[in-house]
């Protein structure tokens, strides 16, 4: 199983892990531009032909929180549905019974 995390034109993967209850502890930063609304999370899991999507997770920048350390986090829902217009995201919908754990936030630049 692992992460697959897309915001504007860039993709970050985790590393493949085992089980059903997969543990990744993976930061990831990217620079967003002022105009970028939101990023996509999907979660895969690993076949021996092709992979399979178990959900996906759209969450907008709106909703994210300025911390200046790591929290908690906090369990979300992921979905099976991606809803655009065009080409733009604008949501995720009906939920599958899988949840992944985040913490995300903004962190000022070094």
């Amino acid at each position: 199983t692992y992460v697959v995390l897309k915001v504007q034109n860039l993709t970050s993967t985790t590393i493949d892990r085992k089980g059903s209850q997969p543990c990744w502890e993976q930061d990831f930063m990217f620079e967003i531009s002022a105009d970028e609304k939101g990023f996509l999370i999907e979660l895969w899991k690993k076949g021996l032909l092709w992979d399979s999507i178990l959900g996906v997770l759209w969450i907008p920048l709106a909703n994210v929180e300025h911390a200046t350390d790591e929290g908690p986090g906090d369990w979300w829902t992921l979905h099976s549905e991606v809803v655009k217009t065009g080409n733009e995201i604008h949501s995720t919908n009906t939920p599958t019974s899988h949840e992944i754990l985040l913490d995300v936030y903004f962190a000022l630049p070094f």
